[in-house]
């Protein structure tokens, strides 16, 4: 995309797609993101790696105590040559990392859980004056009982605007 003949970057961020977050209902989600690495060009393509720790608050207040170590959380899809990885003890990324987006141009965000981390890692953005652009096709979410997609879409729209949401 380019505005004022100025090349747009374009960023991929995958959340927190690992294997111990992959279920039977999500895997749609991992199929898609592979496709999407195979068939799309991004300037730059993060992926946010969460790592729990004995003592952490989800331990602590919410008594969950996966995804400490290999292979729970191992990355789940097919990486390509120039990813990122950013490990990640909270729902949000690193404050600093997410404030060094600022400029970096299109930000598109895919991955698990859409009712946690993805919005989480959305919001955070908007804080920091970057406008997230969600790819519903590629996100999926392990919870049990999840958000409904559609309310999750409403979200978006209110908080980021209908551009934030392609399919």
């Amino acid at each position: 995309m380019t505005t004022n003949n100025i090349v747009q970057k374009k960023t991929l961020i995958i959340v927190d797609v690992q294997k111990g977050f992959i279920t039977e209902g999500n895997k749609l989600m991992l199929e898609n993101i592979n496709k999407l690495l195979s068939s799309s060009t991004f300037d730059r393509v993060i992926a946010t790696r969460f790592v729990n720790f004995p003592g952490s608050q989800y331990e602590k207040f919410l008594n969950w105590n996966k995804m400490c170590e290999s292979p729970e959380i191992d990355l789940a899809f097919n990486k390509p040559d120039n990813l990122e990885i950013i490990d990640k003890t909270s729902y949000a990324l690193p404050l600093d990392f997410a404030k060094s987006l600022e400029n970096e141009g299109e930000i598109y965000i895919c991955g698990a859980d859409y009712d946690a981390c993805v919005l989480a890692i959305g919001f955070q953005l908007f804080d920091v004056g970057v406008r997230p652009i969600f790819i519903k096709s590629c996100i999926g979410t392990a919870n049990k009982k999840p958000l409904p997609i559609e309310q999750f879409e409403e979200i978006v729209i209110r908080n980021f605007g209908s551009q934030s949401l392609i399919k």
